[in-house]
């Protein structure tokens, strides 16, 4: 198994799991403007994905939203990652890819100078992120607009 950063050609395949996430698979409503947004932000580095890659399958992904916020003195770069589009192929679940895949991409996050990473948890997932070390938070609001 080979964790690896996303090209260009591994795009295909992240359209079809962001779909599966979506319960839309056979909707190809969204596809030219999966593409663009996985080809831009691939390219200007707003985007961070890592996949495993099983002999030339993409068998598992996660994706990383880089955002930058104003500094804080325990994150000067002000540089944030939001985890999102974690998954893996049925067949390929509960054998620890998604835990090594995303520790191999903190690893890489480090080096970017990003100390901070958010995401939204099922409760299902949550037990494979608190085995990594995320804890749960509680001062989160939002709206839609």
């Amino acid at each position: 198994m080979l964790f690896r950063k996303a090209i260009t050609t591994d795009i295909p395949q992240l359209i079809k799991f962001r779909k599966i996430l979506l319960c839309h698979e056979d909707n190809s409503s969204m596809d030219e403007t999966f593409r663009n947004y996985f080809e831009s932000s691939l390219a200007d580095k707003s985007l961070v994905v890592w996949v495993a890659d099983d002999d030339g399958l993409v068998v598992s992904t996660v994706c990383f939203c880089i955002c930058r916020f104003l500094p804080r003195f325990e994150n000067p770069s002000g540089l944030v990652a939001y985890m999102a589009n974690v998954f893996t192929i049925p067949n390929y679940r509960r054998q620890g890819i998604v835990s090594k895949l995303i520790s191999e991409a903190i690893e890489d996050l480090k080096t970017q100078e990003i100390r901070k990473i958010l995401l939204h948890s099922s409760d299902m997932a949550k037990p494979v992120y608190e085995s990594l070390g995320f804890i749960e938070g509680k001062n989160y609001m939002s709206i839609n607009i």
